[in-house]
């Protein structure tokens, strides 16, 4: 994970901008551990972002839709048009 990606997920978990600064700061200081920023992030009321992002990643096999089959379309003729 680099220092942008990590500001990225900060962002879209709706962290604010002065406490993402501290924690990129943190993050330049300690490097990129994701328990210890999860840690900094409780201690500042946030979430375990990191971690939750981490496990609940997008590819993923454990969707819950089936195969979905392409329903041909209607032939139109000219009476539809009449």
């Amino acid at each position: 994970m680099t220092f942008k990606d990590l500001e990225f997920m900060l962002e879209l978990n709706g962290v604010m901008r002065n406490d993402i600064d501290s924690i990129l700061d943190f993050s330049r200081k300690n490097g990129i551990n994701e328990e210890e920023i999860d840690d900094e992030l409780n201690k500042m009321g946030y979430e375990r972002i990191i971690e939750n992002e981490l496990n609940s990643g997008w590819d993923e096999d454990e969707d819950d839709y089936g195969h979905v089959e392409k329903i041909k379309s209607r032939s139109k003729f000219s009476e539809d048009y009449d």
